[in-house]
């Protein structure tokens, strides 16, 4: 059995205070870095379901330092937010990436987060037309990033997934190899990383073609009687013609490679599958780690946040993807033990955010909960504001609870103080909303108890956030259907850390930690520093030198 030891806050600083004064780089730096997200990892999925995995994340759990209280000091918990606070140790204030899309004032539309109108989408496949996506728009390095410059050899760095959002803030701006899936059924990169398809890359979708699962069936890996929740969620939302409960055939009735079949194959455990064999060949065939350089794999797995969105955190399908990614995660760190050695990698895995539960199904169990109608905050504002100065149109957009007003319109509202009070009165009659700020409070961060407060200036960026900023009760999502993220609250917020391999100690963790702790602590196993870490390097899971005692005990 593992020890375990809840920290005070004071004992804390102090016993950790100790051990920094003592802790030393390893001998020899790791081979290998691997950057492992689940997107949508809640906590307390691993205490809900380790006991059924015996592949990759049980090795993770049982072998590694698994950080049970770890938590996003932040308010906006989405994916670009998550991946690029994991990828650059700092938290959105400072990288930028606050939202997944955000309104561009200068441009007058909303952009995706990594777009670039300055790079051009090279395809794997079909064409694919339409701005391209880098880096560029993140305002700090990334570790991929540093590893490679201040290291000599430098990093070799390559980075996968569903998502260019996911995909970037892993890879950094100059990777080998990134690439992410494209709706319409082919993996792309960019011009901002190369002109040309990586043939590794391109060798291995060749030989593999996503078409091959066409006729696949996704149907449950345990028995029944092994699942904890009923066979279709309470308040399911399936969109894209997967059906409402198992089994689930990613043809769908025509069994032909449409879109839909290439969204239901995203929504798969599937996707997962193939990821991880695509990492693993392009790693193999580039010799990643089996140099005497520290080299880089950032990888992100899609599949459990698109099934968390439709099916809802309390599904079997939740359930049925995580068990088959412990599958998927055994035979990937099997081959890393094979092809670079157990001593001579590290791998780190974390979610970038949770979930909410779905609202039907608190409101059954009596729960007050809900959804915000967001066409309902933009009327309420435009009413007001024509009541106040005169029939016009205020608001240009609304982008996850961020009011953005027309150029000029936040001005006057300040000046005019008892109008921004009859605004936020009229957005608080809405039910679920619970709070409303305009964005000269939240620059300011005076805050002092208000923890809401602080999670909203550490996810604000005065270019990019809005110009009043609503906050939701618990349990309320702005999401139309199905179940949603992006609060500052537990269930939103709450992710586990899980390290293993060269340098790590085992055991369980119970001092508070954060997914932006990551980065530093990878970076002081290779020997480098960030230049704008906000996170702290987690040293009571790294091995311990001199007299001095570890933070925590840890199973030896």
């Amino acid at each position: 059995m593992r020890s375990l030891r809840r920290f005070g806050s004071i004992a804390a600083l102090v016993c950790v205070g100790a051990v920094v004064a003592t802790a030393q780089i390893p001998e020899r730096r790791p081979r290998l870095i691997v950057l492992l997200m689940v997107d949508q990892m809640h906590a307390d999925y691993v205490d809900k379901f380790a006991h059924q995995w015996s592949g990759g994340l049980r090795r993770l759990v049982s072998s590694g330092a698994w950080f049970r209280q770890v938590d996003y000091p932040y308010f906006d918990s989405v994916t670009c937010a998550g991946h690029t606070t994991v990828g650059t140790g700092v938290l959105p204030w400072t990288h930028g990436m606050v939202m997944n899309e955000w309104w561009d004032r200068a441009r007058n539309r909303e952009v995706p987060c990594t777009e670039d109108d300055g790079a051009s989408v090279v395809s794997y496949g079909k064409p694919v037309t339409g701005a391209g996506d880098s880096a560029r728009p993140i305002r700090v390095p990334t570790l991929a990033d540093e590893l490679r410059a201040q290291l000599d050899p430098a990093a070799r760095v390559v980075a996968f997934s569903l998502k260019a959002r996911a995909a970037i803030p892993l890879a950094g701006r100059r990777p080998e190899a990134v690439a992410w899936f494209h709706d319409s059924g082919t993996f792309v990169t960019s011009t901002a990383f190369t002109q040309a398809p990586n043939p590794i890359v391109a060798d291995f979708i060749r030989r593999h073609p996503i078409e091959d699962d066409v006729d696949k069936v996704w149907d449950r890996s345990l028995p029944l009687s092994a699942y904890l929740y009923e066979d279709k969620a309470l308040g399911a939302h399936v969109p894209n013609g997967m059906s409402a409960a198992f089994p689930h055939a990613l043809g769908g009735e025509s069994r032909k490679a449409d879109r839909g079949f290439y969204d239901r194959w995203q929504e798969s455990p599937f996707s997962d599958e193939y990821l991880a064999a695509m990492t693993l060949a392009v790693a193999s065939a580039m010799r990643l780690g089996r140099t005497d350089a520290t080299d880089f794999i950032g990888f992100s797995f899609s599949a459990l946040d698109k099934v968390g969105h439709d099916y809802g955190p309390h599904s079997p399908e939740i359930q049925d993807v995580l068990v088959r990614l412990d599958r998927t995660l055994g035979r990937f760190i099997s081959e890393l033990d094979a092809t670079v050695g157990t001593g001579n990698y590290v791998v780190a895995l974390t979610g970038d955010h949770g979930v909410a539960p779905l609202p039907d199904r608190l409101l059954a169990n009596g729960v007050d909960a809900g959804r915000v109608d967001s066409a309902a905050i933009e009327r309420a504002v435009e009413r007001t504001l024509s009541g106040a100065f005169g029939p016009a149109s205020y608001v240009s957009h609304i982008a996850n609870g961020d009011i953005y007003l027309r150029p000029g319109v936040l001005d006057h509202l300040l000046s005019q103080f008892s109008v921004l009070e009859a605004v936020r009165r009229s957005l608080l009659a809405i039910p679920g909303i619970q709070d409303v700020l305009s964005r000269d409070r939240v620059a300011a961060n005076h805050f002092d108890d208000d923890v809401v407060g602080r999670r909203l200036a550490h996810s604000f960026d005065a270019e990019r956030s809005g110009d009043l900023l609503v906050v939701t009760r618990p349990y309320w999502s702005i999401r139309d259907a199905g179940a949603g993220h992006g609060s500052p609250y537990g269930y939103d917020t709450r992710v586990p850390i899980l390290m293993m391999g060269a340098g790590v100690a085992s055991g369980e963790y119970l001092a508070p930690a954060s997914p932006a702790d990551i980065a530093p602590t990878l970076a002081f196993l290779a020997g480098i520093t960030l230049p704008r870490a906000e996170g702290r390097v987690l040293i009571e899971a790294l091995p311990h030198h001199g007299d001095s005692k570890p933070a925590i005990q840890t199973r030896k």
